[in-house]
């Protein structure tokens, strides 16, 4: 350095002249070229609320920017310089003290005075977001008057639905906001569990069901009931079926409930006869014969009630002289008094009891026993309870349960007119 001095000591007058106006040259050159820089105007975006103003300057104080542009600020208010660079094109927003009415995660409310950004307001609270903690307003967005800012509850919940799992993290108080919030449709049958009303907690499972019901309809046949009625009409230890049985038929209509495509239960959801069953009636005699009880007696006077056709000639050995066949068998007897034959005719001798399908109702007769007791003419009006058996051919009428015991069971001849 010193060497270098030196040498430039021994230089001309002139030419050391001529040095020091170079440098000097050089260093006034860069320092007006540093001056004119940090003349350069640059424009400011600044935003105040919904409004924007871009302008141009070259000043350097973010406050005496906001001045120039005629915006007016209080001391409470906060400039937000983070989008703000010095001699560049940039932006200021301008944030007012605002009345902010908070609530946290608890429910409690607050009103707070404060002018920022709605994350440095929530900090300010001492609160930290996080996993299940958030903010019901964007916190990047800048606090304004009479906003509210919540702190909310988030839960991760499971929904199974539509034979799908969906993984929601959700700040709904209860399923049905979630659900709601979700777009999750429910039509008037599908189920959830748990129901509607339920708060939501961390980790909840929540199943939707899709419920559908269909209808299908069955004839079902209706058994018929057996009953016993006694009569004092009957002799005492006399039993005889006096309706017989008839099963019904009815119409079923059943319900199933599909369950997500399944069936899951079915039920009978309406029942209509479409005929009625008809009881079985067994009757049992209370009456206690008498004395005077007219008995069979081996002679040519019939035991039958009924008048016999005027064209029914009887000869001799109480036989027709004109008749269609025979039918050889035994003969028991019955006593129902006041009852009512399956063709529906009052019981009386002469309407006896027949197997339907081997005499036909309505075949007139006339029946004689082999011990030469007159039955006399008859007419099948009634279903014998042997009928199927093959053990009598016919059940005879008789007019007392006395009479009956006396016929018990007889060999005949029937001879069909």
């Amino acid at each position: 350095m010193i060497t270098n001095i030196k040498g430039i000591a021994k230089m001309t007058h002139n030419g050391l002249f001529r040095v020091i106006a170079a440098v000097l040259a050089i260093v006034i050159f860069g320092a007006g070229t540093a001056f004119a820089a940090s003349n350069e105007p640059y424009t400011v975006d600044i935003y105040d609320g919904l409004t924007v103003t871009r302008i141009e300057t070259n000043k350097q104080d973010a406050r005496s920017i906001v001045a120039d542009a005629k915006i007016n600020i209080s001391d409470d208010d906060v400039l937000l310089l983070d989008k703000f660079e010095v001699n560049s094109p940039s932006s200021i927003f301008v944030c007012r003290n605002s009345t902010i009415n908070y609530i946290d995660a608890d429910g409690n409310r607050r009103t707070v005075q404060y002018a920022g950004r709605v994350a440095d307001f929530i900090e300010s609270m001492g609160v930290t977001l996080g996993e299940h903690l958030v903010s019901s307003v964007n916190v990047k967005s800048i606090a304004t008057d009479g906003m509210t800012i919540q702190i909310l509850n988030s839960y991760d919940v499971t929904v199974n639905v539509d034979n799908e799992k969906h993984i929601i993290a959700s700040t709904a108080e209860t399923v049905k906001e979630l659900l709601s919030e979700y777009n999750i449709v429910l039509d008037d049958n599908d189920e959830v569990d748990p129901s509607l009303d339920t708060k939501l907690y961390n980790d909840m499972v929540i199943n939707v069901y899709r419920v559908d019901y269909e209808t299908y309809e069955e004839e079902k046949i209706v058994s018929f009931e057996k009953k016993t009625i006694y009569s004092s009409a009957m002799q005492k230890g006399s039993t005889k079926v006096t309706q017989e049985g008839t099963d019904g038929v009815k119409s079923v209509v059943y319900k199933n409930k599909i369950v997500d495509g399944e069936v899951v239960s079915t039920y009978v959801e309406s029942e209509k006869i479409i005929t009625a069953a008809i009881p079985q009636i067994t009757t049992i005699g209370t009456k206690v014969a008498t004395a005077s009880t007219k008995k069979i007696k081996s002679n040519s006077n019939p035991i039958s009630q009924l008048t016999l056709p005027s064209n029914v000639e009887i000869g001799a050995n109480n036989v027709p002289t004109s008749y269609k066949y025979t039918i050889k068998g035994k003969a028991s007897a019955y006593c129902v008094p006041g009852g009512t034959t399956a063709t529906g005719k009052k019981v009386k001798p002469g309407y006896i009891a027949v197997d339907p399908n081997q005499i036909p109702y309505g075949t007139k007769l006339w029946i004689v026993s082999d011990t030469g007791i007159v039955y006399g003419y008859a007419i099948a009006a009634d279903t014998g309870g042997f009928a199927g058996k093959g053990t009598f051919v016919v059940d005879l009428y008789m007019d007392s349960l006395e009479q009956c015991y006396q016929w018990g069971s007889r060999d005949v001849t029937i001879y069909v007119l």
